[in-house]
């Protein structure tokens, strides 16, 4: 919006350092910007990889889940969430997770680890989504199926 806001202004873009957590600041080059929720999308995945999951990736999912969700049509985020025959067949149990555990309180500066069982839960939905809507490879190096330990 700031770009708009000054017509023909150098623009930059922010990016996370992947070695040292810090962030870099870069030249934009090309006319399309490096969209955030896939840059969030790439964080969710590798915070799975490293196993550094925390109760606010909910929201971070959530938030993926219904701008995929709008940008197909759909009305609802759930839409978004393949359903798994075994676990949850009619994809109920996991849109109702999402729910809940992305409206608790939660901080990201007082982030608090993942309890086991939500992990499990959390990693399942992402592999899902990253199998049914597929994004660059470059951005997910492994499979999500390497991140998924077992089920609840």
């Amino acid at each position: 919006m700031l770009c708009n806001e000054l017509g023909k202004a150098r623009r930059y873009v922010i990016n996370k350092h992947p070695a040292n957590g810090g962030y870099l600041l870069r030249p934009e080059e090309g006319d399309t910007p490096f969209f955030h929720h896939v840059a969030a999308l790439a964080e969710l995945y590798q915070a799975t990889q490293e196993d550094r999951l925390f109760t606010h990736h909910f929201n971070m999912l959530r938030t993926i889940l219904e701008k995929t969700a709008s940008f197909h049509g759909f009305s609802n985020f759930s839409a978004c969430i393949p359903t798994d025959d075994a676990d949850d067949p009619e994809g109920v149990l996991h849109a109702r997770l999402i729910n809940i555990l992305s409206h608790g309180n939660y901080s990201l500066f007082e982030p608090q680890p993942m309890l086991e069982e939500n992990k499990v839960y959390f990693k399942t939905i992402l592999d899902g989504f990253l199998k049914r809507y597929p994004f660059n490879p470059d951005f997910f190096p492994q499979t999500a199926e390497a991140a998924i330990v077992g089920t609840p």
